[in-house]
């Protein structure tokens, strides 16, 4: 059964006000830099009209479109996440080549604590009737296609979009067997773009680079943010072609080298901190970015701002902030 009855949902702002949609990244753990973010929208009375999210950072979504609220989210995540990475030890020796067959639902970690955890989330839940509408980003594990998911078993499409292989197996879903969505949109901006929202606040959790990775986890991170990195920098250029009002990037700077484990739940304050940075950083911009608001024009363009690709493109040009 999922947690207990979530508040009343927050009140929008008075009309005319922009449709936002807010994307949050994939990044493991990471992704919970989003709650002051969330907080921030919150005491501002900043509702998007869409949430879309990838690998990590569906969670946090997850839970907020149930309709609990980012100042719970600490107690709440805290409540799930003890003990849920257990190592399987005959699926790691069976990868190995020892004594079993290999197959892709063979993983590092056993899914029924995982899954376990996702049904206290959000058990009996449907992505369907989520308000605001989420989309999560998942991969077709066969083809390596992207998957946007906007419908099924709350606990099986976030697992589809979290799923961290060879950490955690595929699932098998609408007919596909999907996994992370990181290997897909790691930062999910297109999909936004695809629904005509006015204003688009995304949000990249990606580590710094660490070429010289101290162990296999690391090896295997350092690997996804490399491959990450460049479908995020091609995804991005290819959203502001296509979207011609505002998307505003944000980067989650983790000032510490290295690499944040999946169940390191150590790593809380110091993850909320760089969340709080980031709001600090580009919470005014925000609301300049809302207040400023002008219905747009025939031709898409705001009066008086420039094509958006000009001014954001400038923007990812500032490059790594880490």
């Amino acid at each position: 059964m999922a947690l207990g009855d979530a508040p009343a949902p927050m009140e929008p702002l008075p009309i005319p006000h922009p449709k936002v949609a807010l994307v949050l990244g994939s990044g493991g753990l990471n992704c919970l830099a989003a709650i002051p973010l969330i907080e921030f929208l919150e005491q501002h009375r900043i509702r998007p009209g869409l949430l879309v999210g990838c690998s990590g950072g569906s969670i946090p979504l997850a839970v907020w479109a149930c309709g609990h609220r980012g100042q719970d989210m600490e107690v709440i995540w805290k409540r799930v996440n003890a003990g849920i990475f257990i190592r399987d030890w005959r699926s790691i020796a069976s990868m190995l080549g020892v004594g079993w067959g290999f197959t892709k639902d063979l993983c590092i970690f056993k899914p029924g604590p995982v899954f376990k955890a996702l049904e206290t989330l959000f058990g009996g839940r449907r992505l369907e009737d989520l308000d605001p509408p989420l989309v999560l980003q998942s991969t077709d594990f066969e083809t390596g296609e992207g998957v946007e998911l906007e419908s099924g078993d709350l606990v099986q499409t976030v697992y589809a979009s979290c799923a961290a292989y060879p950490f955690l197996h595929p699932i098998r879903l609408h007919g596909r067997w999907l996994f992370d969505g990181v290997f897909s949109s790691p930062v999910p901006i297109l999909p936004a773009v695809r629904r005509g929202v006015d204003l688009i606040l995304a949000m990249d959790f990606m580590e710094r680079l660490r070429p010289q990775p101290r162990n296999l986890f690391e090896a295997m991170r350092h690997l996804d943010n490399v491959i990450g990195r460049s479908i995020y920098q091609s995804q991005t250029l290819a959203s502001i072609d296509l979207h011609r009002h505002e998307i505003l990037q944000m980067k989650v700077r983790f000032n510490e080298v290295g690499v944040t484990q999946m169940w390191d739940t150590a790593a809380f304050e110091r993850i909320q901190a760089a969340g709080r940075q980031a709001v600090a950083e580009y919470g005014g911009e925000i609301l300049e970015l809302v207040n400023s608001f002008k219905v747009p024009q025939a031709d898409g363009l705001q009066p008086g701002h420039p094509p958006n690709g000009a001014r954001h493109e400038s923007l990812f040009n500032r490059g790594p902030s880490r």
